[in-house]
């Protein structure tokens, strides 16, 4: 028996330009969904440890159900939002090793302690890497895993041993991100 037109199964195409072929919109949204919407679960797992913090305590700030947080785990992928959302939450760790902000992408040729197993206070941290090596994107990556109060806070702590002009640029800078978001 020959399937009718009224018996044929359909499927969405989309027409991308005259003379191209017809492409299936659900292998385009499958694509698209895994590519630019969601994050591997492991990447967000593996962000939280560093930064010390627990599922609840990023459910809390950023207003997600902690159940929702949770299931993420079984679909094995984490919403875009959410990724920005923990990258922005600053961390609540006391110490720090370099080993964790090397995973967070902040360079290694910029930090100042070379172990990195080794744990160092995190105002201690802040201000010597910024003696080290001054510049924007060190400072954004500083405020991206610490957050801005905590940089500007470890400068002001740690005054007798940075200069004025320093903690000048830094506020400026961080002031300059802050506006931008």
């Amino acid at each position: 028996m020959v399937p009718t037109r009224k018996h044929q199964r359909s499927s969405p195409v989309l027409n991308l330009e005259r003379g191209q072929k017809f492409v299936n919109l659900t292998k385009i949204y499958e694509v698209v969904k895994m590519t630019t919407m969601k994050q591997d679960h492991q990447t967000f797992e593996m962000l939280l440890k560093t930064k010390g913090i627990s599922k609840k305590a990023f459910s809390a700030y950023s207003g997600i159900p902690y159940y929702t947080v949770a299931g993420w785990k079984k679909s094995g992928y984490v919403p875009a939002y959410a990724m920005v959302l923990l990258r922005r939450m600053p961390s609540t760790k006391e110490e720090v090793s370099a080993g964790e902000l090397l995973e967070a992408g902040l360079p290694k040729a910029i930090l100042w302690n070379n172990d990195p197993q080794k744990k160092v206070p995190v105002d201690i941290f802040i201000v010597a890497t910024l003696q080290r090596a001054y510049n924007d994107f060190v400072v954004e990556k500083l405020a991206e895993f610490f957050g801005n109060e905590r940089v500007l806070s470890a400068l002001l702590t740690h005054r007798d041993r940075v200069s004025d002009e320093l903690i000048a640029r830094v506020t400026a800078h961080l002031q300059t991100i802050k506006n931008a978001a």
